[in-house]
């Protein structure tokens, strides 16, 4: 067994111990159109993730320093590929948090499986 293999098994370990305290958040699914804010979400997908209600600052795609105030962490590759239709989250999705709120995406983080290039696990940082 190689570290390869071990990194794949850790997230479906960790998805298969946690699963009872995963909360379902609501994801969508961007698809760029022609009305005027460029972008539409025509359907919706309730995943189980791990939801951190923690500040931490981080660097948006356009390298501003902001604050994030929840991580959702995806562990549930399969649902997470087949949700977004294998491309995983752009940030241009969205992402519902349990309690109703969203923000944008500031930041995702995980490792690239190097055979896959899917990754291990998904973490977003959300404003």
């Amino acid at each position: 067994m190689g570290i390869l293999h071990a990194l794949r098994l850790a997230p479906a370990i960790a998805n298969k111990v946690t699963k009872d305290a995963q909360p379902f958040v609501t994801y969508k699914k961007a698809v760029k159109d022609d009305s005027y804010s460029g972008w539409s979400y025509p359907s919706e997908v309730k995943l189980q993730a791990i939801v951190d209600w923690r500040q931490k600052q981080v660097r948006t795609l356009e390298g501003v320093l902001s604050v994030s105030r929840a991580a959702v962490t995806f562990l549930d590759i399969e649902a997470l590929k087949t949700a977004t239709n294998g491309e995983g989250i752009d940030d241009h999705d969205i992402i519902i948090l349990p309690d109703g709120t969203t923000g944008p995406i500031l930041d995702m983080a995980g490792f690239i499986d190097a055979e896959t290039g899917l990754p291990l696990a998904t973490e977003v940082y959300l404003g």
